[in-house]
C-alpha cells in the first residue's frame, strides 16, 4: 500500500505552527503504519503536553488505476 499525502495546503494551520507557507502544496508519502487500525485505541506519549490533531481523509483504491473501467472513474460518476 502506498499513502500519498498533500501537506501545507491549509494556510491558517501552517501559520499557526510557525511553518513556512509554500507556493504549492507539498506532496509526500507516509507508511501504512500511519493509519489507525479499526477498533483499537489510539495512544500518545505521556511525556508530551502538546498534541496537535488533524482529520485526514483517506481514499483507498483497491485496484491499479490503469485497469479501472472508464464508467467507474470518479470524474464520470460526478457528472
Amino acid at each position: 500500500m502506498k499513502i500519498f499525502c498533500i501537506g501545507r495546503n491549509y494556510v491558517a494551520h501552517a501559520k499557526e505552527l510557525g511553518n513556512e507557507v509554500p507556493d504549492e502544496p507539498v506532496i509526500f508519502l507516509k507508511p501504512k503504519t500511519a493509519l489507525l487500525k479499526p477498533h483499537l485505541p489510539f495512544y500518545y506519549p505521556e511525556f508530551t503536553n502538546e498534541l496537535h490533531y488533524e482529520c485526514e481523509l483517506v481514499l483507498r483504491v483497491c485496484k491499479n488505476g490503469r485497469y479501472i473501467n472508464k464508467d467507474m472513474r470518479i470524474n464520470t460518476m460526478m457528472q
